[in-house]
């Protein structure tokens, strides 16, 4: 074991005292200031108050080139000992439109190349675009800022003295120059990717709202049946989509025919987000535009089928289940386009998957013929629709909750649509464990009353 004594003594450093130093407070709070800076203006306050009391009064003009023709320019800054910014505007990056484009001049000559100067002796009166105002300077130290290799702006740093800077202050003031430049742009990218991402986020909860829209705001009122769904997103829109309607020409406009069939859908577009969500919103659109009351749910899925590969939406794809329920008999007829199988849970009895009449998703191939199958619901039967963001929501080990999560979360359910709501999604957040969910999440029961 080594000495303790030893070790501590090895590791004694000697700091030195930094309070003789006029300028490292300065200077950490100038830096600070431009850490938490949000717009450009700000950088650019912060560097010049900090670099005019550390060096002592001077002048300032910061010229921009960018998009202009060559010689022409504009006067981003020009500060004089008044401390006050002559430039016809403050915001110079949001603002630029406001300032005029010059040419010539005293600062034509200086930006005429793109190489640093030191102008000692100044003695400039009636200049065309300044007039009198550098009269009060006798030292100029002129510094190129570079983007992609280009001198696009320049700082000219102004004293009164006739020789007031040396080759070292230019030198010096080269990478400031530079790198505070840099920092500028960097805000200026910043700002505009934050400006970006806010238009982004508002049209993203404008295509949630719609995508919204186009589900049942009210579960159907079907004769002899009880309903209940839960539909939860991944992102702000989603891509999952569940509807019911009354197969007669007055259900399409809200009045409920109590002998009339009712045609069920749930499906699910491939990936999440507002694409999922817009083709969604396609799939709905093109289902409501079939001109007939359909017999067979596959008539729909057919259609929707040559409508989206009309439509060539690469990469995309929808799941779906189609079905359509008559209350009368208790006929429910469905057809599958690689959609997750329905579940029926009879009391006291084993969960039956209805994983018959399957097919292609829509949007796959043109030719895809799909199918129908039928059974009879008995009453106190339940039927279980749901999107494969539940059977393959993950905890933390990445393993899947799968439909054998989804069986045994319905074993010790009374089959009521609200318990076999509340049953799954219990059973999968406490298999998720807290992991975040990597896709939508739609469930739908339907109980036949006794």
């Amino acid at each position: 074991m080594p000495d303790p004594a030893t070790t501590a003594a090895a590791s004694e450093v000697d700091f030195i005292d930094l309070s003789a130093s006029q300028n490292i407070d300065l200077y950490i709070d100038m830096v600070q200031r431009i850490s938490k800076a949000k717009e450009p203006s700000q950088v650019m306050d912060a560097f010049s108050r900090g670099m005019r009391k550390s060096r002592g009064e001077s002048g300032l003009l910061t010229v921009s080139c960018k998009g202009l023709k060559p010689g022409q320019y504009k006067i981003t800054r020009r500060i004089g000992y008044d401390n006050i910014n002559h430039a016809q505007t403050n915001d110079p990056w949001n603002q630029r439109h406001k300032l005029p484009t010059h040419t010539g001049g005293f600062i034509g000559k200086l930006i005429a190349s793109p190489a640093p100067k030191l102008c000692h002796n100044l003695r400039i009166t009636s200049d065309p675009v300044l007039g009198d105002w550098l009269a009060q300077f006798g030292t100029a130290m002129v510094i190129p800022a570079f983007t992609d290799g280009i001198a696009t702006n320049w700082a000219i740093i102004l004293k009164r003295e006739p020789q007031a800077y040396s080759i070292d202050d230019l030198e010096e003031n080269i990478l400031r120059a530079n790198l505070i430049g840099a920092t500028v742009n960097n805000t200026v990218i910043n700002t505009q990717l934050r400006e970006a991402n806010e238009r982004m986020a508002r049209e993203v909860e404008r295509i949630a709202a719609i995508q919204k829209a186009l589900l049942p705001r009210v579960l159907p009122d079907i004769k002899g049946m009880k309903i209940a769904a839960s539909y939860e997103t991944y992102d702000v829109a989603g891509g999952d989509m569940y509807d019911f309607v009354c197969l007669t020409p007055e259900g399409r406009h809200g009045k409920t025919d109590p002998q009339a069939r009712w045609a069920f859908m749930i499906a699910d577009v491939s990936g999440h987000g507002p694409g999922a969500a817009v083709l969604a919103a396609m799939l709905n659109a093109i289902l409501y535009a079939y001109p007939v009351e359909p017999d067979r749910p596959s008539e729909l899925l057919n259609y929707a089928n040559r409508h989206l590969c009309d439509k060539r939406v690469e990469h995309s794809f929808v799941t779906a289940l189609m079905a359509i329920y008559n209350p009368l008999t208790r006929k429910f007829m469905f057809s599958r386009a690689g959609h997750p199988p329905a579940i029926v849970k009879t009391h006291g009895q084993p969960l039956v998957h209805l994983d018959q009449g399957g097919g292609l998703p829509l949007g796959v191939l043109e030719d895809v013929v799909y199918k129908d199958e039928e059974i009879t619901l008995e009453p106190g039967q339940t039927v279980v629709l749901y999107t494969d963001g539940i059977s393959e929501s993950q905890n933390p080990n990445r393993e899947m909750f799968g439909v054998q999560g989804i069986d045994a979360s319905l074993r010790d359910c009374n089959g009521e649509p609200d318990c076999v709501i509340k049953s799954i999604t219990a059973a999968m957040r406490a298999h998720e464990a807290g992991a975040q969910p990597g896709d939508d999440q739609t469930i739908v029961a339907m109980k036949v009353m006794e």
